[in-house]
Formats: C-alpha cells, structure tokens, sequence
C-alpha cells in the first residue's frame, strides 16, 4: 500500500518528527502502545476503525537524511517493511511525504475469513492515513516548526 501527502513544511522538520519513533503515539491517533525496545527496535499497536488491533514489532532499517528515507521491517501480526520517503516539492512551500509498505499478515491473524473483507481493510487503511497525515501536521504546528514559505 502507499499514500503520498503535500505538507506544508519544511522536509528537514518534516524529516525529523516522521524520525522520531517515540512520538508516534502523541500525534497518529492509530498508533497504540508504543514502546522502545532498544536503540533500533520497539513495538506498536495499530487500530483504525475495525475492531482489529495489530501487533507489530519494528526494526529500524534505512535512517538516511540526505535521501530523506527512513525504513523500518515489521514482524509480529503483520510482517514485511514500511518506508518513508520525505523530499522537498515542487512548490517549495510545502513537502511531499511518500509512504510505501509491503506486508503480509502471519498467521497470527486469521487471514481467511479477512478476504471478503479487503474493500473494508482498504478503506480502514486509507482512514489511518488521514489521520496520520492531519496529525503530522498539528504535531508540526505544536513543535513550531516553520511553513516552508518562512524564512528561518
């Protein structure tokens, strides 16, 4: 899956808070649980609309700030990887935040009974994005960081 966001800040303040794996769970309502395991590993909850809770464990991956790419593999109900890829747009006000993801459910989760389910497991993802995307930007706007049309 993937969803691509404009924001309209700077891609290094942008960078820095999607960085940031402890916050997480203080600005994407999604996000439950959230807790470090060790400098390159924690462990999350993810809940949107359905009544599923998935348990994942992540491994950091790929930090880099040059490339503006972070990525992280997952195992636990869902295995595979998700990454961030964050660069400056176009438009140099604002930023464009690429997130991609290849999972698969183990067999932790009861995958059979969730096919005839795939439109609501869509639509329950695209919810979570959106909400992750309005809640980077409140956690940008209460960090202070800058709109990309202000100068620093």
């Amino acid at each position: 899956m993937s969803s691509r966001w404009r924001i309209p800040f700077r891609h290094d303040d942008v960078f820095a808070v999607l960085a940031d794996a402890d916050g997480y769970e203080s600005w994407w309502p999604q996000v439950h649980d959230a807790q470090r395991i060790d400098a390159d590993s924690g462990r999350a909850r993810f809940r949107s609309l359905l009544p599923v809770s998935l348990s994942v464990r992540l491994r950091q991956d790929l930090v880099d700030p040059a490339a503006g790419v972070l990525r992280a593999r997952l195992d636990g109900d869902l295995v595979g990887w998700s990454q961030w890829t964050v660069r400056p747009d176009a438009d140099p006000e604002r930023t464009v935040v690429h997130f991609l993801q290849q999972v698969d459910f183990t067999k932790h989760v009861a995958v059979a009974p969730l096919w005839p389910l795939r439109p609501f497991l869509r639509a329950n993802h695209a919810h979570m994005m959106r909400s992750g995307r309005r809640g980077l930007i409140r956690r940008l706007t209460e960090i202070g960081a800058r709109d990309a049309s202000m100068p620093r």
